[in-house]
């Protein structure tokens, strides 16, 4: 079997592409095992973190069956990569979306706990502010999200935890780099959706508000999980 060298640098959906293009040419038949990843590598010339997030994009594809203590194998219905599946650059963004909603959800859900511990009368009015926003029966996709980004960054200040801001900084900046995706692929700037995360961010602050650490760590989780199972819906397997 012989594969063209990648350089370090090259993205994953280029490593991605060349094991689609080898399939398609009957290179690979469906239900072939694939080489171990570490074969992968050395064949393509990449890391192993890259054949991982390649195998992770063609698996959401629905092109290869990842079976953890197994391999990798090659789906069994070929056409899947022809008809059907989703496109390489769609399902780059549902692996990359998917991993920082989980980023998200380990550290925000902490963080809406520690802020029903820690915030004054000063971050639940900010709170406040922002969630009547997101309610506004008028409010624009372009002016839910911004909002939205705004919640999460004053929930991670009413934690008073500075290493906390900055990650959840960090990860809501990246999240918001996907806003044309979820809009497209996900449908999150629908009214309804919007209806439904809106209130969710209202719940959260109102355990905050009451300082129920629990329940805040909960409806935050929630409030997240909108999102996550929206792409799970479109995308079975990110």
């Amino acid at each position: 079997m012989n594969f063209d060298a990648i350089k370090v640098h090259s993205a994953p959906e280029v490593l991605a592409q060349q094991i689609i293009e080898r399939i398609k040419a009957g290179k690979l038949k469906p239900g072939e095992c694939l080489p171990s990843q570490r074969e992968l590598a050395r064949m393509f010339e990449v890391g192993l973190g890259t054949v991982r997030e390649a195998l992770k994009i063609l698996d959401v594809m629905g092109c290869v069956d990842v079976m953890r203590g197994k391999g990798s194998f090659v789906a069994k219905n070929g056409s899947a990569i022809l008809n059907g599946a989703p496109r390489l650059e769609d399902a780059l963004e549902a692996v990359s979306l998917a991993e920082l909603m989980k980023a998200r959800e380990v550290v925000e859900v902490g963080a809406a706990g520690l802020a029903a511990e820690k915030a004054d009368a000063e971050n639940i009015k900010r709170l406040r502010e922002i969630t009547s926003r997101m309610t506004a029966v008028n409010a624009s996709s372009k002016t839910y999200y911004e909002n939205d980004f705004k919640f999460h960054i004053a929930v991670a200040e009413a934690a008073q935890n500075q290493a906390i801001l900055e990650i959840v900084k960090l990860l809501v900046g990246k999240t918001h780099t996907h806003t044309n995706f979820m809009d497209k692929a996900l449908s999150i700037s629908l009214p309804a959706e919007m209806k439904q995360c809106s209130q969710s961010a209202v719940r959260v602050v109102d355990w905050i508000e009451k300082n129920d650490a629990e329940r805040a760590a909960d409806e935050m989780r929630a409030h997240l999980n909108i999102v996550t199972v929206n792409l799970n819906q479109q995308f079975p397997r990110p």
